[in-house]
Protein backbone atom coordinates (compact mmCIF):
# COMPACT_ATOMS: atom_id res chain seq x y z
CA UNK A 1 0.00 0.00 0.00
CA UNK A 2 2.53 2.44 0.84
CA UNK A 3 4.46 1.94 -2.88
CA UNK A 4 1.33 2.27 -4.49
CA UNK A 5 0.65 5.65 -2.09
CA UNK A 6 3.26 7.21 -3.94
CA UNK A 7 2.92 5.97 -6.93
CA UNK A 8 -0.59 7.54 -6.67
CA UNK A 9 1.50 10.89 -5.64
CA UNK A 10 3.97 10.67 -8.20
CA UNK A 11 1.68 10.22 -10.92
CA UNK A 12 -0.78 13.09 -9.43
CA UNK A 13 2.46 15.01 -9.87
CA UNK A 14 3.51 14.28 -13.43
CA UNK A 15 -0.06 15.25 -14.25
CA UNK A 16 -0.19 18.64 -13.12
CA UNK A 17 3.66 19.45 -14.52
CA UNK A 18 2.19 17.73 -17.97
CA UNK A 19 -1.02 19.97 -17.47
CA UNK A 20 1.43 23.31 -16.86
CA UNK A 21 3.66 22.40 -19.49
CA UNK A 22 0.54 22.16 -22.02
CA UNK A 23 -1.20 25.33 -20.90
CA UNK A 24 2.00 27.48 -20.01
CA UNK A 25 4.29 26.49 -23.02
CA UNK A 26 3.69 30.09 -24.67
CA UNK A 27 5.12 31.56 -21.57
CA UNK A 28 7.80 28.92 -20.54
CA UNK A 29 9.12 28.41 -24.54
CA UNK A 30 8.68 32.12 -25.18
CA UNK A 31 12.22 33.92 -26.01
CA UNK A 32 12.61 37.86 -26.41
CA UNK A 33 15.46 39.95 -27.78
CA UNK A 34 14.54 43.92 -26.72
CA UNK A 35 16.42 46.26 -28.42
CA UNK A 36 15.79 50.03 -26.12
CA UNK A 37 18.43 52.42 -25.40
CA UNK A 38 19.24 51.61 -21.90
CA UNK A 39 20.34 48.25 -23.14
CA UNK A 40 23.89 49.70 -24.20
CA UNK A 41 23.50 48.62 -27.83
CA UNK A 42 26.49 50.43 -30.21
CA UNK A 43 24.42 52.82 -32.66
CA UNK A 44 25.06 55.08 -35.48
CA UNK A 45 23.70 57.30 -38.20
CA UNK A 46 24.01 56.95 -41.88
CA UNK A 47 22.83 58.68 -44.74
CA UNK A 48 23.54 59.08 -48.49
CA UNK A 49 26.90 61.03 -48.57
CA UNK A 50 28.94 58.38 -49.42
CA UNK A 51 27.09 57.54 -52.54
CA UNK A 52 27.33 61.37 -53.62
CA UNK A 53 24.23 62.38 -52.09
CA UNK A 54 23.42 65.55 -50.13
CA UNK A 55 21.23 64.39 -47.64
CA UNK A 56 21.95 65.09 -44.17
CA UNK A 57 20.99 63.05 -40.88
CA UNK A 58 21.63 64.19 -37.10
CA UNK A 59 20.88 62.28 -33.94
CA UNK A 60 18.52 64.16 -31.51
CA UNK A 61 18.87 61.94 -28.28
CA UNK A 62 19.73 58.95 -27.44
CA UNK A 63 18.42 58.84 -23.86
CA UNK A 64 17.65 54.92 -21.97
CA UNK A 65 13.48 55.54 -23.03
CA UNK A 66 14.10 56.09 -26.95
CA UNK A 67 16.41 56.73 -30.02
CA UNK A 68 15.42 60.61 -31.87
CA UNK A 69 17.07 61.28 -35.13
CA UNK A 70 15.82 63.44 -38.10
CA UNK A 71 17.00 62.66 -41.62
CA UNK A 72 17.21 65.66 -44.62
CA UNK A 73 16.60 64.06 -47.74
CA UNK A 74 17.78 66.35 -50.77
CA UNK A 75 17.87 66.16 -54.20
CA UNK A 76 21.02 65.12 -56.01
CA UNK A 77 21.05 61.36 -55.69
CA UNK A 78 19.06 58.87 -57.63
CA UNK A 79 18.23 57.04 -54.49
CA UNK A 80 18.65 59.22 -50.99
CA UNK A 81 17.86 58.02 -48.39
CA UNK A 82 19.01 57.98 -44.46
CA UNK A 83 19.07 55.98 -41.36
CA UNK A 84 19.35 54.69 -37.81
CA UNK A 85 21.80 51.32 -37.62
CA UNK A 86 21.73 49.74 -34.26
CA UNK A 87 24.66 46.85 -33.50
CA UNK A 88 23.03 43.86 -31.87
CA UNK A 89 26.14 42.61 -31.17
CA UNK A 90 30.09 43.61 -30.50
CA UNK A 91 31.02 41.54 -33.09
CA UNK A 92 30.44 42.66 -36.98
CA UNK A 93 30.29 38.73 -37.88
CA UNK A 94 28.52 37.14 -34.82
CA UNK A 95 25.51 38.13 -34.57
CA UNK A 96 21.58 37.11 -32.95
CA UNK A 97 19.91 33.86 -34.56
CA UNK A 98 16.72 34.75 -35.14
CA UNK A 99 15.84 32.06 -36.99
CA UNK A 100 13.39 30.39 -34.47
CA UNK A 101 11.70 33.82 -33.91
CA UNK A 102 8.33 34.41 -35.38
CA UNK A 103 7.19 38.34 -34.72
CA UNK A 104 8.90 41.43 -34.49
CA UNK A 105 7.45 44.40 -32.64
CA UNK A 106 8.34 48.12 -32.75
CA UNK A 107 7.16 51.23 -31.24
CA UNK A 108 7.71 54.14 -33.65
CA UNK A 109 6.77 57.54 -34.08
CA UNK A 110 7.22 58.61 -37.82
CA UNK A 111 6.50 62.20 -39.58
CA UNK A 112 7.58 62.89 -42.86
CA UNK A 113 6.59 63.13 -46.56
CA UNK A 114 7.24 59.49 -47.55
CA UNK A 115 4.13 56.89 -46.75
CA UNK A 116 6.35 53.99 -45.64
CA UNK A 117 9.43 53.66 -43.37
CA UNK A 118 11.92 50.18 -43.75
CA UNK A 119 13.13 48.17 -41.76
CA UNK A 120 16.02 46.00 -42.44
CA UNK A 121 17.98 42.63 -40.64
CA UNK A 122 21.22 42.57 -41.80
CA UNK A 123 22.55 38.84 -41.42
CA UNK A 124 26.42 38.10 -41.64
CA UNK A 125 26.80 35.04 -43.89
CA UNK A 126 31.04 34.28 -45.18
CA UNK A 127 29.56 32.67 -48.47
CA UNK A 128 28.15 36.89 -49.41
CA UNK A 129 29.72 38.64 -46.47
CA UNK A 130 32.79 40.24 -45.81
CA UNK A 131 34.06 41.71 -42.56
CA UNK A 132 35.36 44.59 -43.94
CA UNK A 133 32.39 45.50 -46.03
CA UNK A 134 29.46 46.26 -43.94
CA UNK A 135 27.37 46.35 -47.12
CA UNK A 136 27.73 42.69 -48.34
CA UNK A 137 25.83 41.65 -44.94
CA UNK A 138 22.04 40.05 -46.56
CA UNK A 139 19.37 43.09 -45.98
CA UNK A 140 16.52 41.31 -44.94
CA UNK A 141 14.13 44.13 -45.41
CA UNK A 142 10.20 44.87 -44.45
CA UNK A 143 8.67 47.93 -45.60
CA UNK A 144 5.48 49.42 -43.83
CA UNK A 145 3.28 52.67 -43.94
CA UNK A 146 3.13 54.05 -40.56
CA UNK A 147 -0.27 55.11 -39.51
CA UNK A 148 -0.62 58.86 -37.87
CA UNK A 149 -1.44 58.46 -34.44
CA UNK A 150 -0.84 55.26 -34.01
CA UNK A 151 3.15 54.21 -32.61
CA UNK A 152 2.87 50.41 -31.94
CA UNK A 153 3.40 47.80 -35.06
CA UNK A 154 4.00 44.15 -35.20
CA UNK A 155 5.06 41.66 -38.12
CA UNK A 156 5.61 38.60 -38.67
CA UNK A 157 9.18 37.05 -39.92
CA UNK A 158 7.67 35.72 -43.21
CA UNK A 159 6.63 39.52 -44.11
CA UNK A 160 10.59 40.17 -44.32
CA UNK A 161 12.42 39.43 -48.08
CA UNK A 162 15.44 40.17 -49.13
CA UNK A 163 15.75 43.91 -51.12
CA UNK A 164 16.14 43.66 -54.56
CA UNK A 165 18.35 46.71 -55.11
CA UNK A 166 21.19 44.78 -52.40
CA UNK A 167 20.96 41.55 -54.59
CA UNK A 168 21.38 43.04 -57.98
CA UNK A 169 24.07 45.32 -56.33
CA UNK A 170 26.07 42.07 -55.14
CA UNK A 171 25.16 39.82 -57.96
CA UNK A 172 23.84 37.23 -55.42
CA UNK A 173 22.71 33.39 -56.81
CA UNK A 174 19.25 32.55 -56.42
CA UNK A 175 20.20 29.55 -54.33
CA UNK A 176 21.11 32.48 -51.63
CA UNK A 177 18.37 34.89 -52.47
CA UNK A 178 16.19 34.04 -49.71
CA UNK A 179 15.76 35.75 -46.02
CA UNK A 180 17.88 34.66 -43.13
CA UNK A 181 17.84 34.96 -39.54
CA UNK A 182 20.41 32.85 -38.12
CA UNK A 183 23.22 35.32 -37.92
CA UNK A 184 22.30 38.87 -37.72
CA UNK A 185 24.62 41.46 -37.15
CA UNK A 186 22.66 44.61 -37.18
CA UNK A 187 19.01 46.70 -37.18
CA UNK A 188 18.46 49.35 -39.29
CA UNK A 189 15.41 51.61 -39.76
CA UNK A 190 15.35 53.39 -43.14
CA UNK A 191 13.26 56.09 -44.92
CA UNK A 192 10.58 54.54 -47.64
CA UNK A 193 11.62 53.77 -50.78
CA UNK A 194 10.04 56.63 -52.08
CA UNK A 195 12.71 58.66 -51.28
CA UNK A 196 11.23 61.87 -51.43
CA UNK A 197 12.93 65.20 -50.46
CA UNK A 198 12.48 67.40 -46.79
CA UNK A 199 12.70 66.34 -43.03
CA UNK A 200 11.74 63.08 -41.65
CA UNK A 201 11.45 62.86 -38.10
CA UNK A 202 12.02 59.30 -36.09
CA UNK A 203 11.19 58.51 -32.80
CA UNK A 204 11.77 54.78 -31.70
CA UNK A 205 11.17 53.80 -28.40
CA UNK A 206 11.39 49.85 -28.39
CA UNK A 207 11.76 46.92 -30.68
CA UNK A 208 11.08 43.48 -29.83
CA UNK A 209 11.70 39.97 -31.57
CA UNK A 210 9.85 37.21 -30.37
CA UNK A 211 10.37 33.56 -30.75
CA UNK A 212 10.38 30.07 -29.14
CA UNK A 213 13.12 28.59 -27.72
CA UNK A 214 11.95 25.16 -28.95
CA UNK A 215 9.60 24.33 -31.39
CA UNK A 216 6.19 22.87 -30.82
CA UNK A 217 6.25 19.86 -31.71
CA UNK A 218 10.18 19.06 -30.03
CA UNK A 219 8.12 20.19 -26.54
CA UNK A 220 5.28 17.97 -27.13
CA UNK A 221 7.96 15.52 -27.96
CA UNK A 222 10.11 16.10 -24.83
CA UNK A 223 6.99 15.77 -22.73
CA UNK A 224 6.31 12.40 -24.08
CA UNK A 225 10.16 10.76 -23.63
CA UNK A 226 10.03 12.43 -20.20
CA UNK A 227 6.72 10.21 -19.53
CA UNK A 228 7.90 7.18 -20.95
CA UNK A 229 11.46 7.25 -19.13
CA UNK A 230 9.67 7.72 -16.13
CA UNK A 231 7.26 4.83 -16.73
CA UNK A 232 10.42 2.69 -17.51
CA UNK A 233 12.00 3.92 -14.52
CA UNK A 234 8.37 3.11 -12.45
CA UNK A 235 8.08 -0.02 -14.27
CA UNK A 236 11.73 -1.37 -13.82
CA UNK A 237 11.57 -0.46 -10.27
CA UNK A 238 8.25 -1.99 -9.92
CA UNK A 239 9.50 -5.64 -11.34
CA UNK A 240 12.60 -5.41 -8.47
CA UNK A 241 10.03 -4.66 -5.61
CA UNK A 242 7.38 -7.41 -7.08
CA UNK A 243 10.51 -9.83 -7.39
CA UNK A 244 11.39 -9.49 -3.87
CA UNK A 245 7.52 -9.62 -2.70
CA UNK A 246 7.40 -13.35 -4.74
CA UNK A 247 10.77 -14.14 -3.34
CA UNK A 248 9.55 -13.67 0.29
CA UNK A 249 5.69 -15.08 -0.81
CA UNK A 250 7.16 -18.19 -1.79
CA UNK A 251 9.37 -18.75 1.09
CA UNK A 252 6.34 -18.34 3.60
CA UNK A 253 4.42 -20.28 1.14
CA UNK A 254 6.33 -23.62 1.27
CA UNK A 255 6.50 -23.16 5.10
CA UNK A 256 2.58 -23.43 4.83
CA UNK A 257 2.91 -25.66 2.46
CA UNK A 258 4.90 -28.13 4.93
CA UNK A 259 3.11 -27.15 8.11
CA UNK A 260 -0.24 -28.15 5.70
CA UNK A 261 1.14 -31.54 4.36
CA UNK A 262 1.66 -32.39 7.62
CA UNK A 263 -2.21 -31.02 8.66
CA UNK A 264 -3.72 -32.69 5.47
CA UNK A 265 -2.02 -35.71 5.62
CA UNK A 266 -3.59 -36.15 9.26
CA UNK A 267 -7.15 -35.08 7.59
CA UNK A 268 -6.65 -37.17 5.11
CA UNK A 269 -6.07 -39.97 7.13
CA UNK A 270 -9.46 -38.99 9.61
CA UNK A 271 -11.57 -38.77 6.37
CA UNK A 272 -10.88 -41.27 4.19
CA UNK A 273 -11.68 -42.93 7.75
CA UNK A 274 -15.44 -41.17 7.74
CA UNK A 275 -15.76 -41.83 3.63
CA UNK A 276 -15.01 -45.14 3.23
CA UNK A 277 -16.85 -48.44 4.61
CA UNK A 278 -14.72 -50.45 6.63
CA UNK A 279 -15.64 -54.01 5.11
CA UNK A 280 -15.07 -53.27 1.62
CA UNK A 281 -12.79 -50.25 1.27
CA UNK A 282 -15.37 -48.59 -1.00
CA UNK A 283 -16.90 -45.30 -0.48
CA UNK A 284 -19.66 -45.28 1.65
CA UNK A 285 -22.80 -42.69 1.14
CA UNK A 286 -21.04 -39.73 2.48
CA UNK A 287 -17.89 -40.51 0.66
CA UNK A 288 -19.60 -40.21 -3.09
CA UNK A 289 -21.83 -36.95 -1.86
CA UNK A 290 -19.07 -35.01 -2.69
CA UNK A 291 -18.22 -36.21 -6.68
CA UNK A 292 -22.66 -36.36 -6.81
CA UNK A 293 -22.15 -32.68 -6.50
CA UNK A 294 -19.50 -31.82 -8.35
CA UNK A 295 -21.25 -33.73 -11.53
CA UNK A 296 -24.35 -32.21 -10.83
CA UNK A 297 -22.92 -28.57 -11.09
CA UNK A 298 -20.90 -30.09 -14.22
CA UNK A 299 -23.56 -31.10 -15.96
CA UNK A 300 -25.86 -27.59 -14.85
CA UNK A 301 -22.97 -24.96 -15.82
CA UNK A 302 -21.16 -27.34 -18.50
CA UNK A 303 -23.17 -29.55 -20.08
CA UNK A 304 -20.79 -32.43 -18.47
CA UNK A 305 -23.04 -35.64 -18.59
CA UNK A 306 -23.44 -37.51 -15.28
CA UNK A 307 -24.24 -41.05 -15.41
CA UNK A 308 -24.76 -43.66 -12.42
CA UNK A 309 -24.64 -47.70 -12.27
CA UNK A 310 -26.86 -49.43 -9.79
CA UNK A 311 -25.35 -52.77 -9.05
CA UNK A 312 -26.55 -55.74 -6.94
CA UNK A 313 -25.03 -58.82 -6.25
CA UNK A 314 -26.86 -61.82 -7.72
CA UNK A 315 -28.70 -63.96 -4.90
CA UNK A 316 -26.57 -62.86 -2.05
CA UNK A 317 -29.03 -63.82 0.69
CA UNK A 318 -28.69 -67.42 -0.42
CA UNK A 319 -24.39 -67.46 -0.16
CA UNK A 320 -24.97 -65.87 3.36
CA UNK A 321 -27.68 -68.71 4.47
CA UNK A 322 -25.38 -71.14 2.50
CA UNK A 323 -21.51 -70.78 3.38
CA UNK A 324 -22.16 -67.95 6.19
CA UNK A 325 -21.72 -64.39 6.65
CA UNK A 326 -17.78 -64.42 6.32
CA UNK A 327 -18.10 -65.95 3.27
CA UNK A 328 -20.44 -63.51 2.49
CA UNK A 329 -17.93 -60.48 3.60
CA UNK A 330 -15.32 -61.50 1.44
CA UNK A 331 -17.05 -61.65 -1.25
CA UNK A 332 -18.62 -58.31 -0.76
CA UNK A 333 -14.61 -57.38 -0.41
CA UNK A 334 -13.58 -58.98 -3.52
CA UNK A 335 -16.00 -57.46 -5.54
CA UNK A 336 -15.21 -54.39 -4.64
CA UNK A 337 -11.57 -54.37 -4.79
CA UNK A 338 -12.06 -56.40 -8.49
CA UNK A 339 -14.34 -53.25 -9.39
CA UNK A 340 -12.22 -50.61 -8.33
CA UNK A 341 -9.00 -52.05 -9.98
CA UNK A 342 -10.84 -51.67 -13.66
CA UNK A 343 -12.53 -48.95 -13.28
CA UNK A 344 -11.58 -45.22 -14.24
CA UNK A 345 -9.47 -42.56 -12.21
CA UNK A 346 -12.56 -40.52 -12.49
CA UNK A 347 -15.13 -43.23 -11.59
CA UNK A 348 -16.09 -43.60 -7.66
CA UNK A 349 -17.12 -47.14 -6.63
CA UNK A 350 -19.05 -47.07 -3.21
CA UNK A 351 -21.24 -49.57 -1.38
CA UNK A 352 -25.07 -48.30 -1.09
CA UNK A 353 -26.27 -50.96 1.56
CA UNK A 354 -25.95 -54.51 1.90
CA UNK A 355 -24.92 -55.65 -1.14
CA UNK A 356 -25.89 -53.20 -2.81
CA UNK A 357 -23.08 -51.00 -4.85
CA UNK A 358 -23.02 -47.46 -6.92
CA UNK A 359 -20.44 -46.52 -9.58
CA UNK A 360 -20.21 -42.96 -10.13
CA UNK A 361 -19.75 -42.05 -13.68
CA UNK A 362 -18.87 -38.15 -14.14
CA UNK A 363 -18.37 -36.41 -17.73
CA UNK A 364 -20.05 -39.67 -18.74
CA UNK A 365 -22.91 -39.98 -21.01
CA UNK A 366 -25.14 -43.44 -20.53
CA UNK A 367 -24.14 -45.30 -23.19
CA UNK A 368 -20.41 -45.20 -22.25
CA UNK A 369 -22.01 -45.98 -18.51
CA UNK A 370 -23.32 -48.94 -20.04
CA UNK A 371 -20.53 -50.15 -21.55
CA UNK A 372 -18.44 -49.51 -18.45
CA UNK A 373 -21.16 -51.66 -16.57
CA UNK A 374 -21.21 -54.82 -19.13
CA UNK A 375 -17.41 -54.47 -18.77
CA UNK A 376 -17.66 -54.91 -14.99
CA UNK A 377 -20.52 -57.41 -15.33
CA UNK A 378 -18.19 -59.49 -17.31
CA UNK A 379 -15.73 -59.05 -14.92
CA UNK A 380 -17.23 -60.00 -11.94
CA UNK A 381 -19.21 -63.22 -13.78
CA UNK A 382 -15.95 -64.83 -14.80
CA UNK A 383 -14.21 -64.20 -11.28
CA UNK A 384 -13.44 -67.18 -8.68
CA UNK A 385 -13.69 -66.07 -5.50
CA UNK A 386 -12.87 -68.39 -2.01
CA UNK A 387 -13.79 -71.53 -2.22
CA UNK A 388 -13.81 -71.25 -6.38
CA UNK A 389 -17.31 -69.70 -5.67
CA UNK A 390 -18.67 -67.92 -8.62
CA UNK A 391 -21.04 -64.91 -8.56
CA UNK A 392 -22.98 -62.43 -10.91
CA UNK A 393 -24.41 -59.20 -10.01
CA UNK A 394 -27.42 -56.91 -11.82
CA UNK A 395 -26.95 -53.81 -13.61
CA UNK A 396 -29.00 -50.48 -13.86
CA UNK A 397 -28.16 -47.20 -15.57
CA UNK A 398 -28.90 -43.98 -15.68
CA UNK A 399 -28.06 -40.07 -16.74
CA UNK A 400 -29.20 -36.82 -15.67
CA UNK A 401 -31.36 -35.27 -18.39
CA UNK A 402 -34.02 -32.07 -18.18
CA UNK A 403 -34.67 -31.08 -14.89
CA UNK A 404 -34.15 -34.53 -13.00
CA UNK A 405 -33.16 -33.93 -9.86
CA UNK A 406 -30.41 -36.44 -7.67
CA UNK A 407 -33.41 -38.41 -6.42
CA UNK A 408 -34.78 -39.03 -9.32
CA UNK A 409 -31.79 -39.63 -10.90
CA UNK A 410 -31.09 -42.85 -8.16
CA UNK A 411 -34.65 -43.63 -8.87
CA UNK A 412 -34.12 -44.44 -12.28
CA UNK A 413 -31.40 -46.12 -11.40
CA UNK A 414 -32.92 -48.27 -9.13
CA UNK A 415 -35.74 -48.79 -11.67
CA UNK A 416 -33.43 -50.35 -13.92
CA UNK A 417 -31.66 -51.86 -11.89
CA UNK A 418 -35.17 -53.65 -10.85
CA UNK A 419 -35.56 -54.41 -15.05
CA UNK A 420 -32.42 -56.23 -14.68
CA UNK A 421 -33.37 -58.54 -11.58
CA UNK A 422 -36.49 -58.63 -13.79
CA UNK A 423 -34.77 -60.48 -17.06
CA UNK A 424 -33.04 -62.88 -15.07
CA UNK A 425 -30.04 -61.20 -13.30
CA UNK A 426 -26.80 -60.75 -14.50
CA UNK A 427 -27.20 -58.43 -17.30
CA UNK A 428 -27.02 -54.42 -17.49
CA UNK A 429 -30.33 -52.55 -18.23
CA UNK A 430 -29.73 -48.59 -19.02
CA UNK A 431 -33.12 -46.71 -18.40
CA UNK A 432 -34.03 -46.20 -22.07
CA UNK A 433 -33.90 -50.03 -22.09
CA UNK A 434 -37.98 -50.90 -22.21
Amino acid sequence: MPTKMRFEKALLVLVVLTALAIVGQRWVLLETFVVTPDKGFDSRLHDDSPSGGRSEVELLANSGDYYEWRCHLRNGFAYPHCGFVVQLTPSHTQGVDFSRYRRVKIWLDYTGPNDSVRIFLRNYDPRYSREDDDTTTKYNQLEFSPTPGQNYYEFSFDDFFVANWWLREKAIPPNLSHPEFDNTVALELQTGSGHLPGEHHFVMRRLEFIGQRLDTEDWYLTIIVVWAVLILLFLGYRILELTGEVRERKRREQELIEVNQLLDSRSRELEAKVKMDSLTGAFNRDGIEEAIKVGLWAWRHSAQPLSIVMMDIDHFKRINDQYGHAVGDDILAGISALVKEHIRETDLFARWGGEEFVLVCRNTRIHYAQHIAEKVRVMIAGHKFDQSLQVTASFGVATLAGGRTIEQLFKAADDALYRAKEAGRNCVVAEADK
